[in-house]
């Protein structure tokens, strides 16, 4: 059960920094919910329109299409990118 909890990102609230470590403050599809991103190493691409996004914890959040993501989010995301 734990490996097929896999929450998915559908908004970015705030990210405390541009550098990392740095805490995220996110809407997921199972409520909202912040982490730690320890290196931008941890966000990787899994298919052409797929992020996958592991936190200091080792749990791992999905991405689907990140450019359907509102505005304010993309903005976020691609300063990691």
């Amino acid at each position: 059960a734990e490996r097929e909890f896999l929450p998915r990102i559908l908004r970015l609230r705030e990210v405390s920094a541009f550098a990392t470590p740095s805490t995220w403050t996110v809407d997921t599809d199972r409520g909202p919910t912040r982490f730690v991103l320890k290196g931008e190493e941890d966000i990787r691409r899994v298919a052409p329109d797929v992020l996958l996004i592991q936190d200091s914890h080792g749990v791992q959040y999905l991405i689907r299409e990140p450019q359907r993501l509102d505005r304010h989010s993309r903005r976020l995301l691609d300063r990691f990118l």
